[in-house]
């Protein structure tokens, strides 16, 4: 009886072993994303809407895992994949980033005249400026990654320096319509 319980409690796990992966990466994604809004003071209308998921060194684990698992990587791929992200995250913090807001206020990179202005507060109050604003253009792959985005925001992906972050860190967008501060703890 004992071994006929142990072979279905093994049958079982393998059975939901893929749905329990997936379940973790879902979770450490809604754990790493925040949402922040505008709204207009007169319309109560959003002026801006975004999502912000940081790529704390934990989250890089189980994104690298989701990651190989969608896109069926073994062997050579998957190794090259994990290097290119090793060396992502040895030479800054990325943070992927959905907006969402009117036409007028589309403008975001980083250049000075952007209408958006993006910058990390670390858990010292060191404020720093990004090192790379790239739009991401979206695909079935990043609505796989990051299922919280709709077909009305644009993605992004924005690295900062490696800077000792802290316990706290704050992420804020802001420009001449209102700022918006998304914080995060990094223990």
């Amino acid at each position: 009886m004992a071994k006929r319980f142990a072979c279905a409690a093994l049958a079982l796990a393998l059975l939901f072993a893929p749905l329990a992966s997936h379940a973790g990466y879902k979770w450490q994604l809604k754990k790493q994303t925040k949402t922040g809004r505008i709204y207009h003071p007169n319309r109560w209308d959003a002026d801006l809407i975004w999502r912000a998921t940081f790529f704390s060194d934990h989250f890089v684990k189980v994104f690298k895992a989701q990651h190989e698992k969608i896109k069926h990587l073994t062997g050579e791929e998957a190794a090259r994949f994990e290097a290119e992200q090793m060396h992502r995250q040895i030479n800054g913090w990325d943070f992927f980033v959905t907006i969402y807001t009117k036409e007028k206020y589309k403008d975001f990179s980083h250049y000075d005249d952007t209408f958006w202005k993006v910058e990390l507060t670390t858990g010292s109050g060191e404020v720093v400026k990004p090192i790379l604003i790239e739009k991401i253009p979206i695909t079935p792959y990043e609505e796989r990654m990051f299922p919280h985005l709709d077909r009305w925001s644009d993605g992004y992906r924005i690295t900062f320096p490696k800077v000792p972050l802290g316990d706290e860190i704050g992420l804020t967008l802001k420009s001449v319509v209102g700022t918006s501060t998304l914080d995060w703890d990094v223990k």
